[in-house]
Parts: C-alpha cells; structure tokens; sequence
C-alpha cells in the first residue's frame, strides 16, 4: 500500500487548470441573512438576496440550493418563490399555498436547480418573490428553531 501526500495540487500552467474527476466540487460560494423580506406583489420582485460565483471551467454545472421559512398571510393564495439567473429561472416555483380554510401558513421551503452556463464567466443569481394574493414573507428566525436563510451554490466537475 502506498501513500501520496501533498499540501498544494497546483496546474502545470496555471492553477486553475487541474481538472478534477466528474462529480468532484470545485468551488462553493454561500450567503444568509437573518433579515425578513416581504412582498405584495402579484409579479416577481427581488428580495435582495443574490449570489455570484465565477465558474473555473465552462464544462462544470452549478448546483443552486436556497432554504428559508416562508409565510403567507391570505386564504386561498399562493406565495412563490424563485432562483433566477438574470430573467431565466433556475429553480422554484409554488412553494407554498394557504387553503381556503381562512388559517395563515407558515413552513420551512427548500428550493434547488442545476445550472450550466457553459461560461468562466462571472455568473450572479438571484432570489425573486410574488403573491397571487396578500402578503409573503421570507421569516428567517421568527421562531426560536428558524435558521436564516441560506443560499449556496456548488460548482460540480463535469
């Protein structure tokens, strides 16, 4: 048996150019905020939250990951909530939806998406919102168990 120790793996050229094997996470960028953000708006609105990371090959695929508590405040309406990467929309969706019971709704929403920009290019996503009715809001730490929200995104080799 044989043992290879290292400190650095570093290209031959540069050291951004050691390709690692499929699957391998290259990079991770990460942000929170302990901040509530709402909104009552029918069309997307941006939260404030964003994201950038710069791709060390054009080959890879982002892996996008958002959790946050979210909560709606009417009856019979829908809160989502999206990744984008400029208009193009990356993950998310309806993420929650308060029935026609009159009860307000509140949970945790974990939301995800892959994407490939096929770019080394500086890549910025960001977290929009909408209603189809009342008021939504992002609450993280409203509870004493709430985390704040969180959004990372891994680069994956290719």
């Amino acid at each position: 048996m044989s043992t290879l120790s290292v400190d650095t793996i570093q290209g031959k050229t540069t050291s951004n150019t050691v390709q690692m094997p499929s699957g391998s996470v290259i990079q991770v960028v990460n942000t929170s905020s302990s901040s509530a953000v709402s909104t009552t708006s029918t069309s997307d609105v941006d939260t404030g939250i964003t994201l950038s990371i710069t791709p060390k090959f054009s080959a890879s695929k982002l892996w996008l990951l958002f959790s946050s508590r979210l909560y709606i405040s009417q009856h019979s309406s829908e809160y989502l909530v999206y990744i984008k990467n400029g208009s193009t929309i990356i993950g998310g969706g309806a993420t929650l939806f308060n029935g026609s019971s009159g009860d307000r709704m509140a949970e945790t929403c974990n939301i995800q998406g892959f994407h490939s920009p096929s770019s080394t290019s500086q890549q910025t996503y960001k977290i929009t919102h909408r209603v189809s009715a009342g008021t939504g809001y992002l609450m993280p730490n409203s509870h004493p168990f709430d985390t704040p929200v969180n959004f990372v995104i891994l680069e994956i080799a290719q």
